[in-house]
């Protein structure tokens, strides 16, 4: 799925909840201006933004046809199995404790980067 089929699906979604982007916005803990440019597939969200408009809008990844196994990404490969590993969270603790342990990795990536 491309940026702009996410954003368009987004959209869609968020239309058919009757909210307006700035409604989503605030639900999400989000700037207004970043799900419209989400929205258009000006960029894509952050696993963290994204995560937060998910609940927000009460959807699991799937709802909005993304499938981390198969999103293409110009990103490294660390970042995206790191989105394979937290997807696959079943819980929130489970999901904290993901997310505590790929930013050691980080930084671990980062020091022998010379970072």
């Amino acid at each position: 799925m491309t940026k702009n089929a996410f954003g368009q699906k987004l959209k869609q979604i968020r239309k058919a909840k009757n909210l307006t982007q700035a409604q989503l916005a605030e639900l999400a803990g989000a700037n207004e201006k970043h799900i419209s440019k989400i929205e258009t597939g000006v960029y894509f969200p952050t696993y963290t933004t994204l995560t937060r408009i998910l609940n927000a809008l009460n959807l699991s990844i799937e709802d909005v046809g993304l499938n981390f196994e198969h999103l293409p990404s110009k990103d490294s490969l660390y970042y995206t199995k790191a989105l394979q590993i937290l997807n696959s969270a079943q819980s929130e603790q489970e999901l904290e404790y993901y997310y505590g342990i790929l930013k050691q990795g980080q930084r671990g990536i980062d020091i022998l980067k010379g970072e």
